[in-house]
């Protein structure tokens, strides 16, 4: 079963509330991107601004950030998945072990130039890997074939796929293919004038 995860990276409240508010009937989870314009060259609504999350949804925060732990803390949200750039982390255990501690999951994601060797220690540990078809930090990049490969690697040794970047129809068949069950989609929803036939749309072509 592929899940379709709406990625919502927004600079206002007003269009926070918008877009959770237009696609929580259709998803069990949505992934909320934070970017701290360190770590990629892009800033996002400080997470103190961000509205209410329907109690039905489970929360993905992508942690696009210099120092990920302290966004843990300002976030405090027990039971959400913490996605963790491993680039962007000193001691990978420490943090794994301060988020479970706090009450938090844990993901791991790595960027096109990080190879899967990189979270391969930690993969017992972690809900799943977060494998970025873009460079992080915008949205509506064109999606990385190349990265296929990790994702291959990773349904091999077990672990649960996420995808993000450049999905669309086409891409999201592709990325099903070579393991992802986690299809995460910003623009292929949002710039949609129907979201749920958007939704559904992805889904179908992962499934197909």
């Amino acid at each position: 079963m592929v899940e379709i995860v709406p990625a919502i990276l927004v600079k206002t409240k007003e269009e926070f509330e918008q877009r959770i508010t237009s696609v929580a009937p259709y998803v069990s989870r949505v992934q909320i991107d934070i970017m701290d314009g360190k770590f990629v060259p892009n800033a996002t609504l400080p997470v103190e601004e961000f509205s209410p999350i329907p109690k039905n949804l489970l929360v993905e925060y992508h942690l696009m950030v210099q120092n990920p732990l302290e966004y843990v803390k300002r976030i405090g949200k027990k039971g959400a998945i913490y996605e963790l750039h491993i680039e962007s982390l000193a001691n990978p255990q420490e943090a794994i072990s301060e988020i479970k501690r706090m009450g938090g999951r844990v993901a791991l994601a790595i960027s096109p130039d990080t190879p899967v060797s990189a979270v391969e220690p930690f993969l017992p540990q972690i809900e799943h890997v977060l494998v970025m078809t873009v460079y992080p930090g915008f949205s509506g990049q064109s999606y990385l074939p190349a990265m296929e490969e990790k994702m291959r690697k990773l349904r091999e040794l077990g672990v649960v796929v996420e995808v993000d970047g450049g999905i669309v129809i086409g891409t999201a068949k592709r990325a099903a293919a070579a393991g992802a069950t986690l299809i995460g989609a910003a623009s292929a929803i949002f710039s949609k004038p129907d979201i749920k036939s958007a939704i559904e749309g992805l889904k179908a072509d992962a499934e197909g």
